[in-house]
Order: C-alpha cells, then structure tokens, then sequence
C-alpha cells in the first residue's frame, strides 16, 4: 500500500510539473504568431523586439525556477525530512496543535529562504533590466520580512485553529472549519485595502481635479455613489499600471495605481473607472464570494478525506495521519482538480472581463475604453498573441486582442 502511494504522489508531482512545462512552452512557441489587426499598433518595432526578450527571459527563468522546486520537494520526500520536521517540533512543544505550527512553519522557512534568491534576480536582474523594477533592496527586503510576519500571525493562527477543529470536534470538522474560513475571507475581502495594503503601500484619496470630477459626473450617470477612490504608490516598486475594485457594501473602495494616472489621459483613467463600476453593477464580486465558498467546500471535502486515510502519512514515514503533512499530500492530489476547477473559474473571470469592457464602452466610451486598455497593454508589456489552450486555462483576463474586437462590436 505504501509503495502504491508512494507512486501515486511522485506521479502526480511529476506528471503536473511536465504537464506546466508542456502549456507553458506550447503558449512560448506561439509568441511570434501573426499579431491581430486590431492591436497591431501597440509597439512599434523596437517595443515588440524588447517584449521577445523580456518574455524569452521570464520564460527561462520560470522553467529554471519550477524545475529546481520539484527536484527540492521530491528531495523532501526521497530523504524523509519531513518526519525530521515533525520529530524536532514534537521535542520542542508538547501541544500537538503547535507541533503541527511549527511543522508548518519550519516548512514554509524553508520554501521562503529557497525563493529568496528567485524573487530578487526577478526584481534587480529581469524586471530592471527591462526598466520596470523600481524597488529599492531596502523595499524588497522589508516587504519580505513583512510578508513573513503576517504569514507567521495569520497563517499560524489559522493552521492552530484548522488543527484544534480536527482533534476537538473531528465529526463535525467540515461545518466549523468551512464556517470559519467563510467569515475569514469575508473579513480579508472587507479589510484588505483598509489594514492589509497600508502595511506596504501609501494611499492618499484622489484630490479634487477635473478627473475627480468626471468620475463623479459618470458614476452618478449610471447611478453609482462614489465613496472611496485612493491612489496607490505602486510606482515605488514597478512601472506598471493596474487598477482594482475591493470590498462590498459600505467596505467598497476602488484603487487605482500611481503609475497609471501618469501614464493615462483622463477619459482614458474614467474608462477604466467605469469599467470597475461595471464589475459592481454585474455583481461579480459577489459573484466571487458566492465561488470562492464553493471552492473553499471542495477543498475541504478533499482534506478530509487525506486526513481519513493514514497511508498518505505512513508512506513517508510517519505512524499515523499528520494533520500538517496531510495539507501538503492534500495540495499535491488536488493539483489534477485544480486544473479543471481553474477551467471553470478562470472561464467565469474572463466573461465577467467582456461583460465590465462592455459596461464602460457602452456607459461611457468606447474610444476610451479601448485606448485604456491598449495602454495597459503596451506598458504591461502584454502578449499579445497567447496560445488559446493556454488562454483558457490560465488566463483571468481574455487576450487584449479578444477584448478589443468585442468592444468594437458593442
């Protein structure tokens, strides 16, 4: 049975990994494909030949990076380090819920001090050769001392409380943790621009202008009350532009990015405005909560049933069901699910893309909208010729080609 196991994860790891390797070169191979009429006029020559390179270079550094994880967790595995991980945070704590925290925490230690390198040859090497790094060494290493903070507090916590559920409540497992992983993501969803994006960014509300006018003229045109919109300092890391609609109810708040008020003309920054006020007005943020519960059942459904079957822990060596490495084997079999599960979220996601696009060429102005989005395009440095397998399950938004024609059409 260990054996069987044993052959189902590594499989799993490896069939997943050549899998990802496979989509991501099939959608590398089709990068210099015939670029579509209606967004043949995003980069000029030169633009286009420094795309190549920046995507030939991400591209490599990505198989490089994703290849070297796979080897490094099947090294765990081979070499049975995790029963090492558990056994010295058995001798450190006597609690089992903190063994398990600390399993955990050990793990992810090791998995962040692996990526420490990656993540800074992307920013200083790639992204700045590229000119879209501007993030100070200073600012990189805050932030990830940070990060490690809160996924410490809130990660640990959260593995504490998962943990205390399944040895205090085991039937009823499902209910409480589902029950309180609701109310955790509606409470992240509530606050994450007012306490979450603080912790990093600087925020100010847009002052009176002539764009904060215009916003306001449009938004109550399509009967929207503006209550919150700020601007973010993104420009402090990259050059690149976004925009993101966040919270619900008396929480909603829009942001947009320092950059891309600089790089945007005002009807082309409304444009984009209204396109978030379109994603309120379709209801797709509710939308996503309503998904993200169901998703969150799924994942839970499948935990369980790692948790009900000992052998996944005893095949690599521990003597009964670890609730810790039971969330690792759980997120190796689920990776199959994932697939198909993004499939289906990412096709949702995309819908909503065209219905928001419509909204704003319909509510406001077509020109814009799609000048907004050849902006983004081009400063984002979009590809623009994606292959569709790759399209379909993986991209959230569709390709800028795909969302022009459609708004030329509405």
């Amino acid at each position: 049975m260990d054996l069987v196991i044993k052959v189902v994860v590594y499989v799993l790891i490896v069939g997943m990994f050549l899998f990802e390797v496979w989509l991501s070169n099939l959608n590398y191979k089709n990068r210099t494909g015939t670029i579509p009429e209606s967004v043949s006029d995003i980069y000029d020559k030169d633009d286009y030949n420094k795309w190549l390179e920046y995507y030939m270079a991400k591209f490599k550094f990505s198989m490089i990076v994703n290849t070297l994880d796979v080897i490094v967790f099947v090294g765990l595995l081979v070499f049975g380090v995790f029963p090492l991980i558990a056994s010295v945070s058995e001798n450190v704590f006597g609690e089992t819920e903190l063994q398990i925290v600390m399993f955990m925490g050990l793990y992810y230690g090791i998995t962040f001090l692996l990526g420490l390198y990656p993540s800074y040859y992307n920013n200083f090497v790639i992204e700045e050769t590229f000119g879209f790094n501007k993030s100070t060494k200073k600012t990189f290493a805050l932030d990830k001392v940070k990060g490690l903070l809160l996924t410490a507090l809130f990660g640990g916590g959260l593995i504490y409380g998962l943990a205390t559920l399944y040895y205090t409540v085991n039937s009823m497992f499902f209910v409480y943790a589902y029950v309180s992983l609701v109310v955790i993501v509606l409470c992240i969803n509530a606050l994450y621009v007012k306490v979450f994006v603080p912790m990093f960014n600087k925020l100010r509300p847009l002052e009176d202008s002539d764009l904060k006018t215009q916003i306001e003229e449009f938004a109550k045109s399509v009967g929207y009350e503006v209550s919150k919109i700020s601007i973010i300092d993104a420009s402090k890391r990259s050059t690149k532009l976004n925009a993101y609609f966040s919270g619900f109810g008396k929480f909603k708040h829009v942001v947009l990015y320092d950059t891309l008020i600089e790089k945007m003309s005002t009807e082309e920054i409304v444009a984009v405005l209204a396109h978030e006020i379109g994603h309120n007005k379709h209801k797709h943020i509710l939308f996503n909560l309503v998904q993200t519960f169901v998703l969150l059942s799924v994942y839970l459904l499948a935990l369980m049933l790692v948790l009900e079957v000992e052998a996944f822990s005893k095949a690599f060596g521990f003597d009964g069901t670890h609730f810790g490495f039971a969330i690792i084997v759980f997120g190796v079999l689920l990776s199959p699910l994932s697939i198909l599960l993004n499939l289906i979220t990412s096709g949702f996601s995309r819908k909503h893309e065209f219905q928001a696009d419509n909204f704003a060429s319909t509510k406001y102005s077509k020109a814009a909208m799609e000048s907004s989005l050849k902006v983004l395009a081009k400063e984002n440095y979009a590809n623009l010729t994606p292959h569709p397998l790759y399209v379909k399950l993986t991209y959230s938004h569709p390709p800028i080609a795909e969302r022009i024609e459609a708004i030329r059409k509405a």
